[in-house]
């Protein structure tokens, strides 16, 4: 997925940014593509997994430009400041709303749910560029669907809501799909913090929220093609990216 989502939003030169990043998937894929990729994380251990794995696939000359930054949760902004308005493509993992209460295996009343903030990472998008948010359901008492809230607070930070692409966790065999995990899924579900939010292993699919800034105030006559510019139309890049397998 991240292969196709660097190939249908950017252009080789442009910068890439991955909020709350767990692993060095869509850097590598921006490195691939010509891209300058910046990752976020908030896990160290996690960053220095992600660089080893880089430095495996690709050369020197490529890590050169590939940037992998820590800060705490919530607080990307402070160490992004550099990439207000810059980047072409950025992409947000929205995955876990409220940590779990060890003790009771219910949401922790006392930490208070994480708020993923849409306006910042609109911030970081330039003129023409695109937000993917990738999201799922989440439990707060009862199941909650947090695609509305995101598409809604997009629009007020001035992104255009292109589409609403469904990737598929599982392997698909004709119109069957697989419930059975491979021993990858498996391992990367164990890595995942205990969160209020419904298990990984219950989840079939993720939702992929796709958003552009358009280079014109919205409601002008150029703002409103729903054509990714100079890459692909929608319907294409929906048919692309749900060809890419497991995330």
């Amino acid at each position: 997925m991240a292969r196709h989502l660097v190939a249908a939003c950017t252009r080789p030169g442009e910068t890439v940014v991955h909020l709350s990043a767990s692993d060095h998937q869509l850097v590598s894929a921006a490195l691939t593509a010509g891209c300058l990729p910046v990752a976020v994380f908030t896990d160290v251990a996690r960053v220095g997994v992600s660089w080893t794995c880089l430095a495996r696939t690709h050369p020197d000359y490529d890590l050169e430009v590939a940037e992998l930054r820590v800060t705490d949760p919530g607080d990307e902004s402070s160490v992004l400041a550099d990439l207000v308005s810059g980047a072409g493509l950025v992409v947000a993992e929205h995955t876990c709303q409220q940590p779990l209460d060890r003790s009771t295996g219910q949401p922790d009343s006392e930490a208070g749910a994480e708020v993923f903030d849409v306006a910042c990472a609109a911030g970081l998008v330039k003129p023409g560029g695109y937000l993917v948010v990738v999201t799922g359901l989440h439990r707060e008492g009862g199941v909650l669907d947090p695609v509305p809230e995101i598409i809604a607070r997009a629009r007020d930070a001035g992104l255009v809501y292109l589409q609403h692409v469904i990737a598929l966790r599982r392997p698909v065999h004709g119109e069957r799909i697989d419930a059975h995990l491979s021993r990858r899924s498996l391992a990367a579900i164990e890595e995942l913090p205990e969160c209020a939010g419904l298990p990984a292993s219950a989840r079939v699919h993720s939702d992929v929220l796709l958003f552009t800034k358009p280079r014109m105030p919205v409601g002008s006559a150029a703002s409103t093609s729903p054509a990714l510019d100079g890459a692909v139309e929608p319907d294409s890049a929906e048919a692309s990216v749900q060809t890419g397998g497991e995330r």
